[in-house]
C-alpha cells in the first residue's frame, strides 16, 4: 500500500526535482519509505506503507533485465499463487512483495495482466522498449488514480495534490463539476473540480505513449448474467462461502489486521468470520456520537455484544462535533470539494485505529450489493404507489404531505416521504436520481449568480446518474439501481471517503465485500432474495442468522453518518455562518448569498431539511479558500 505519482513526455516544468516534489505531497500515504525512477522524459515515484515483505518490497520494482518498471498502490491478494505460477515459468524474483508479480505478469500477458489480479490497486508501469506507460485502476475503483495533460506530457498521481505540485496543471474550475457536487455531495465519474484533471475509471487502463497519446481500455464490467435458478438455501450456502473466502483473502499481511465494527449486519458478519479464521483476538473499532439526538440509534451496545461473543479486543471512539478542530485536515485530504458528512466519524475512527494497527477491514459494500439503502426500497414501493390514481396523488396526498413539518429529532423520515411523493410521476431513472440528489435543479439554479447558472447543464448533472440506470434496461428494477450505485455512489462517495481519510492517517483499509469474485456472485442472485417482502438485504441477513444475534440483525438500520442536521441547527451553526459570510461567498464569484441564506434559515426553522446542501456549500467554501489562497 502506498501512493504513486509521475509523468511521461517532455515539458519544461517536468524534471527529477519536480518528480520528488510530487512525491513529497503524498507522504501521508506512505511514511515508511520512498523511491523513484527518472529517465529524462519519464518519471515514476512512490511513497510506501509497508504491509507485505516489510524488509524488501521497495519500489520502483523492475523485471530481470530492467526493461519494465512499476510503481504500485494497493494489495494483490492472490500474489502468492501468481508468484508460484510465474516461478514455474522461469521468472526470477528479487523480493517477496506482491508488487513484483506485476512486472512479470506484464512480460507474460502485456496489459492484459490486470485480468489476473485479485485485489485493490492502481499502478503505473513503464515499458522502456515500447516506450509506453500503462496506468491501471482496480475493477471497483477502491484505489484512486488521477491524470492530466501538460502540453504533450501526461501526469498521474494517487491524489490531485501531486499533480498540482508541478505548476504545469491548470487550476481552472470545471463548472459542471460544481453543479454535480452540489447535487450529490461528491463529483462523479471522470470529472474533478479542475477542468484539466480527470480520473481513470474503475475497471479501466490507459496506455500513454511518450508523445502524450492516450488510449483508454475497459477491461472489466459486472457481467449482466441472468439471475440463476437455485433454492434459497443454496444461495445462502454459496454466498456465505464466497464472503468467507473474500474475508480470508483480505487478511493476507505481514502486520496485524483489525476491523471497523458498527452495530450492523455487514461489519458484524465480517468480524465474525475474522474471529473464526484468525488464531488471535481481532482488534475491533466502533464509533458513537455523544450528542446525536433521539433519531439516532446508539449501535454500540450491539457491537459490545458481538465483542463479548467473539472475544474481540474492542475499542470505542466517542465523537463530539469539534469540526473546527479537524475540518481543514479533512479538506486537505480530499484536494477537492467533498461533503458526505460521514467524513466526521470516519476521520476519528481512522485516527484511533492507526494507533493499534496499520491495516483494517471494513464492511462497506454490503448495502450496494444486497439492497440496503432506503432508496432501494423506495424505488420498489414507488412502482406500487404509481398505481394510485394521479388525481389522488397530486390533489390530495402530495399537498397533505407537504404540510408535514420536519421532525424535531433530526430524523430523515419526513424528508424522505416528501421526496418520495414529489418524484412519484417521474420515470424510474429520474426517480432514482432524485432520491440521490441533495437539492432539486431549480433550487440549485437559484444558488448561482446568473453567468454561472447559464454555463451549467443541469440535464448533464442528472445524466450522471440516469445514464447508468438506463444502461441496464433489460435487468430488473432493483438490479439496475444496485449497479448504478456500484458505478457511482460507491466509488465516487464511499470509496473516495474511505481511501482519503484512511490514507491521511497512514492506515490501509480493505473492503472484502468488494472482492470482485464475490461481487460477480451476488450479481447473479435474484433481486427477490435481496429485498423480500419489505426486508432489505434479506439474503445477507439469513446468512448472518448463523453468526450474529437476531436483535443485531433486525434492528432499525443506522447508516455510518453524522447527525449533521442537528449539528447545523446547534453547535456548528456559528461555524457555518462564519465560513459562508457575504464576503467569502462573493470571493468565489459563483454563488448568490441570499439563496444560501434562505436555505440556511429554512433548515434552522425546520421548514425543510437542507443539511446535505448546507454542508456541501460550507465544504466548498473551505476548499476554495485553501486552494486559492496562494493564487
Amino acid at each position: 500500500m502506498c501512493g504513486i505519482c509521475g509523468f511521461v513526455g517532455r515539458h519544461r516544468l517536468l524534471d527529477e526535482q519536480t518528480l520528488l516534489a510530487m512525491n513529497a505531497r503524498i507522504e501521508r500515504r506512505g511514511p515508511d519509505g520512498a523511491g523513484h525512477f527518472f529517465a529524462g522524459d519519464v518519471g515514476l515515484a512512490m511513497r510506501r506503507l509497508a504491509i507485505i515483505d516489510l524488509g524488501g518490497g521497495q519500489q520502483p520494482i523492475f523485471n530481470e533485465d530492467r526493461s519494465v518498471c512499476v510503481v504500485f498502490n494497493g494489495e494483490i491478494y492472490n500474489y502468492r499463487q501468481l508468484r508460484k505460477d510465474l516461478l514455474a515459468k522461469g521468472h526470477r524474483f528479487a523480493s517477496d512483495s506482491d508488487t513484483e508479480v506485476i512486472v512479470h505478469l506484464y512480460e507474460e500477458h502485456g496489459s492484459d495482466l490486470v485480468k489476473y489480479l485479485d485485489g485493490m490497486f492502481a499502478f503505473a508501469l513503464w515499458d522502456t522498449r515500447e516506450r509506453v506507460l500503462t496506468l491501471a485502476r482496480d475493477r471497483l475503483g477502491i484505489k484512486p488514480l488521477f491524470y492530466a495533460r501538460a502540453g504533450e506530457a501526461v501526469l498521474f498521481g494517487s491524489e490531485i495534490k501531486s499533480l498540482l505540485a508541478t505548476e504545469a496543471t491548470s487550476r481552472a474550475l470545471d463548472l459542471q463539476a460544481i453543479d454535480e457536487f452540489l447535487a450529490y455531495t461528491n463529483i462523479p465519474g471522470e470529472r474533478t473540480i479542475y477542468e484539466g484533471i480527470r480520473q481513470v475509471l474503475p475497471g479501466h487502463l490507459l496506455r500513454v505513449s511518450a508523445d502524450g497519446t492516450i488510449e483508454s481500455q475497459c477491461y472489466w464490467t459486472l457481467p449482466c448474467d441472468r439471475a440463476e435458478q437455485r433454492s434459497e438455501s443454496e444461495w445462502i450456502d454459496e454466498c456465505e462461502a464466497g464472503l468467507r473466502r473474500a474475508v480470508e483473502a483480505h487478511l493476507v499481511a505481514d502486520v496485524p489486521v483489525g476491523a471497523f465494527l458498527s452495530g450492523g449486519v455487514d461489519s458484524g458478519l465480517m468480524v465474525a468470520f475474522m474471529a473464526d479464521i484468525l488464531a488471535r483476538p481481532v482488534e475491533a473499532f466502533t464509533v458513537g456520537f455523544g450528542d446525536a439526538g433521539s433519531s439516532f440509534i446508539d449501535e454500540r451496545r450491539y457491537a459490545r455484544e458481538l465483542a463479548a461473543r467473539y472475544r474481540l479486543n474492542y475499542h470505542e471512539i466517542d465523537v463530539a462535533p469539534h469540526l473546527d478542530e479537524i475540518i481543514c485536515e479533512i479538506v486537505d485530504a480530499f484536494d477537492q470539494p467533498f461533503a458526505d458528512d460521514s467524513v466526521v466519524p470516519s476521520y476519528y475512527i481512522a485516527q484511533a485505529t492507526v494507533k493499534h494497527v496499520k491495516v483494517a477491514l471494513t464492511g462497506l459494500g454490503g448495502d450496494e450489493l444486497f439492497g440496503g439503502y432506503k432508496r432501494h426500497l423506495g424505488l420498489l414501493m414507488g412502482e406500487r404507489y404509481r398505481r394510485t390514481p394521479g388525481w389522488m396523488r397530486e390533489r390530495l396526498i402530495r399537498p397533505m404531505v407537504n404540510l408535514i413539518p420536519e421532525a424535531r429529532n433530526s430524523s430523515d423520515s419526513i424528508d424522505h416521504l416528501k421526496r418520495f411523493v414529489r418524484a412519484s410521476n417521474l420515470p424510474a431513472p429520474q426517480r432514482y436520481q432524485d432520491s440521490m440528489s441533495a437539492l432539486s435543479p431549480l433550487r440549485r439554479r437559484d444558488l448561482y449568480v446568473p453567468s454561472i447558472g447559464d454555463a451549467i447543464d443541469q440535464q448533464a448533472t442528472q445524466a450522471a446518474i440516469c445514464d447508468h440506470f438506463e444502461a441496464d434496461i433489460d435487468l430488473p428494477l432493483l438490479e439496475r439501481a444496485l449497479r448504478t450505485d456500484l458505478r457511482t455512489y460507491l466509488v465516487d462517495d464511499i470509496l473516495t471517503l474511505t481511501d482519503r481519510l484512511s490514507m491521511w492517517h497512514s492506515l490501509e483499509l480493505r473492503v472484502p465485500y468488494l472482492d470482485h469474485h464475490f461481487v460477480e456472485l451476488v450479481g447473479r442472485v435474484p433481486p427477490t432474495l435481496k429485498i423480500r417482502r419489505g426486508t432489505q438485504k434479506y439474503l445477507l441477513k439469513r446468512i448472518a442468522e448463523r453468526w450474529l444475534p437476531k436483535e443485531m440483525i433486525y434492528h432499525r438500520k443506522q447508516g455510518f453518518e453524522a447527525p449533521m442536521g442537528r449539528w447545523l441547527r446547534g453547535p456548528l451553526l456559528g461555524f457555518f455562518d462564519a465560513t459562508l459570510n457575504p464576503e467569502s461567498v462573493e470571493r468565489t464569484g459563483l454563488f448568490n448569498y441570499a439563496a444560501i441564506r434562505r436555505l440556511r434559515d429554512e433548515h434552522v426553522s425546520r421548514k425543510a431539511k437542507h443539511s446535505k446542501v448546507l454542508f456541501s456549500l460550507m465544504m466548498f467554501q473551505l476548499w476554495f479558500d485553501r486552494a486559492f489562497r496562494a493564487h
